[in-house]
């Protein structure tokens, strides 16, 4: 699949996807034929944009550009919350869990304390397990509900997450349920893990 995406500034772009020789680039656009590529490229960068010790994002190590704050997480609510609608409007089988679960196997962790680094690390929420038998993770300060008010479960992305990284961890297929949500007025996210049998 190719995707072709367009900017006013190509050297800029190209600098922030670390690309800088002019073979990326093919009348007016850039091709990027291999959407995985680029996919582990992002997570990569990640994974390396912050401090270990002090959980603080170190923007030099991501990019050139001369950005003083970040992205306000609102704008990634809203974003979600733009999917869903139009997954809904378009009757998709594609849910948000379907792409949760693709950026979870990207994680690609090795263990749940790698899982638990990059949640906290990216500000996504702390992870705590819960139960080992089943499995029920607890999400503190779940980034994409925390303040919010519904009347059912909206973290699927975060499901979706945990079900990608936990199929890393274990080697197996494995679903998640999100069996109480902060939305709701609980007092964490709590999600259970179990194998496909």
């Amino acid at each position: 699949m190719k995707m072709e995406l367009k900017t006013k500034n190509m050297e800029d772009f190209l600098t922030i996807l670390g690309k800088n020789d002019d073979d990326a680039t093919q009348g007016g656009g850039i091709y990027l034929s291999n959407d995985d590529e680029l996919i582990k490229e992002t997570v990569e960068h990640l994974k390396k944009g912050y401090d270990k010790e002090k959980y603080t994002f170190i923007e030099s190590k991501y990019t050139n550009r001369n950005i003083k704050e970040y992205v306000p997480l609102e704008i990634l609510r809203l974003m979600i919350m733009i999917m869903m609608k139009k997954i809904k409007e378009l009757n998709s089988e594609i849910t948000l869990y379907d792409i949760g679960y693709e950026f979870g196997r990207h994680i690609n962790p090795k263990n749940y304390m790698e899982l638990k680094k990059f949640f906290r690390k990216n500000n996504l929420g702390v992870l705590k397990i819960e139960s080992k038998n089943p499995v029920i993770i607890k999400v503190n300060d779940c980034a994409l509900c925390d303040g919010l008010k519904s009347n059912e479960s909206i973290c699927y992305f975060d499901a979706g997450v945990l079900a990608g990284a936990y199929e890393c961890i274990l080697n197996k297929t494995v679903v998640v349920d999100e069996i109480r949500c902060m939305a709701q007025g609980a007092d964490a996210c709590y999600f259970k893990i179990e194998p496909v049998k």
